[in-house]
């Protein structure tokens, strides 16, 4: 968990980043945060799909065991497989539910701001 949550969270800290440059305009903030963290879930998901296929020697996991110099035998490899997997899917699941609220709350702003607001005006 601590692995793959670190990498999560300094991807949320770039969406949060882009969000926060985007006030001015709530609803493009919002839309922006939403679609992000859609790629984030879509991209763990298809992480835990795939984690069978992985080296797991190379993983960062492997390393922060401290057994970077060994070759992981075939049930280490079943049991961190088996826990990335997971890890893969509760934080999926997780970006997913902060991408539903990001998208409830780019609809409210659709919703309720004037359109000057929502979107930028061009400079031409």
């Amino acid at each position: 968990m601590t692995s793959v949550g670190r990498a999560c969270l300094f991807f949320l800290l770039a969406v949060t980043t882009v969000m926060a440059g985007l006030t001015a305009w709530p609803y493009l903030a919002f839309k922006s945060g939403a679609i992000l963290t859609t790629l984030l879930a879509m991209v763990l998901t298809l992480r835990a799909t795939l984690v069978h296929r992985q080296d797991i020697g190379r993983t960062e996991t492997w390393f922060m065991l401290r057994k970077a110099n060994e070759k992981p035998d075939e049930r280490a490899r079943r049991v961190i497989a088996g826990v990335l997997r997971d890890t893969y899917r509760t934080l999926a699941l997780y970006a997913a539910l902060i991408a539903v609220g990001c998208w409830m709350f780019a609809f409210a702003a659709l919703l309720v701001l004037p359109q000057a607001v929502v979107t930028p005006r061009t400079l031409v």
